[in-house]
């Protein structure tokens, strides 16, 4: 069942039932099962003291809906807080009908087909308390599940890298200044350095032009899911930035997770970008999907039935310069939640 492998994660071994696979003291590993009930087992681990974040990744069947149905931090205190009764229904509504994907409960989380990812903290408000934590998946099928679990360590990481991939022939490399220049100004909002550790050109792939686009977020089976999977084997350790010649009408960048796991070999390990913009709006374009996949939602969502779902951070707002709408800004609590991600590293 567990088929990926980390930015952190090397080599993960299979273990059996609700017990963990300690990687190490900040990174585990369980296989589990969703029952009929629509959750799994209560899965227990270590949080260590001096945890900037929790990710929890849940891989399980491409056509299956997964989200937390029970999350605990040293405290015990679950956080989750779904209503009574089996999930699974509530999940496809959610997902399907209304397009917007947030799982009920009193935590902010996105649903996700085939894999999700969750991180927390997600707000200035938050905070991980260290000691003997509980999850439990939620799905809208029973079927088994793996989770990885990453707890990087809160030791000043501020650095982002990012590894870059021309999807084209003739796509110009934007590694430019202009570009550069941008991307780091608006990164440094948040205290983050961003650093390109290369630029590679992809030929002959049949992905330079993604022709579908899926809501509220793409599937394992999209044509943007497959991107990834054309660098799955580069050692690379930073997020996968794919420049390709089309994107569906109307889209200029698409995030493959908002957020999305930290884990190369993932189909949902990337952002993915329309060349042909000038250097600062591509830059732009850039920050706006890589935050997507670091931490941050839109300012504001709309689901189909016209109802408006805002992201879970006190201090944005609606039609106000901002990243997650049409702007360069990032906000103090935005800032917060990006420098949670565990795709950070020390200088």
């Amino acid at each position: 069942m567990r088929s990926l492998t980390s930015l952190v994660l090397v080599g993960l071994v299979a273990c059996g039932d609700s017990d963990p696979d300690p990687l190490s003291p900040r990174e585990v590993a369980f296989d589990a099962t969703v029952d009929a009930s629509g959750l799994s087992e209560d899965l227990v681990f270590e949080i260590p003291e001096g945890t900037r974040s929790i990710t929890v990744v849940a891989e399980g069947a491409n056509d299956a809906l997964y989200a937390l149905g029970a999350f605990a931090l040293g405290d015990g205190a679950d956080l989750v807080q779904l209503p009574s009764g089996p999930p699974g229904a509530a999940m496809q509504t959610s997902y399907m009908q209304e397009q917007i994907g947030q799982m009920p409960g009193g935590l902010f989380q996105s649903i996700r087909l085939g894999t999700f990812t969750h991180v927390y903290p997600y707000e200035s408000g938050q905070s991980v308390i260290a000691g003997t934590a509980q999850l439990r998946v939620a799905s809208n099928q029973p079927g088994p599940v793996a989770i990885t679990i990453v707890m990087p360590e809160d030791d000043g990481a501020n650095v982002l890298p990012l590894s870059v991939y021309l999807v084209s022939d003739t796509i110009v490399d934007p590694n430019v200044p202009a570009f550069t220049s941008e991307l780091d100004r608006v990164f440094a909002q948040a205290g983050i350095t961003v650093r390109i550790d290369g630029v590679e050109r992809l030929t002959g792939t049949a992905l330079e032009q993604i022709t579908d686009f899926n809501e509220p977020q793409e599937s394992p089976t999209s044509q943007s899911a497959m991107v990834p999977a054309l660098v799955a084997d580069r050692p690379n350790p930073g997020l996968d930035v794919f420049f390709v010649e089309q994107l569906p009408s109307g889209v200029a960048g698409l995030s493959l997770g908002t957020p999305g796991p930290p884990i190369r070999g993932s189909y949902y390990f990337g952002v993915i970008v329309r060349g042909g913009f000038q250097p600062a709006e591509m830059a732009r374009i850039t920050a706006h999907e890589v935050a997507h996949f670091l931490a941050l939602q839109h300012v504001q969502n709309r689901g189909i039935s016209g109802m408006t779902y805002p992201d879970p951070i006190d201090d944005t707002t609606p039609g106000v310069d901002n990243l997650m709408e049409d702007g360069t800004v990032l906000t103090p609590g935005q800032s917060f939640a990006l420098t949670r991600s565990a795709l950070l590293v020390v200088p």
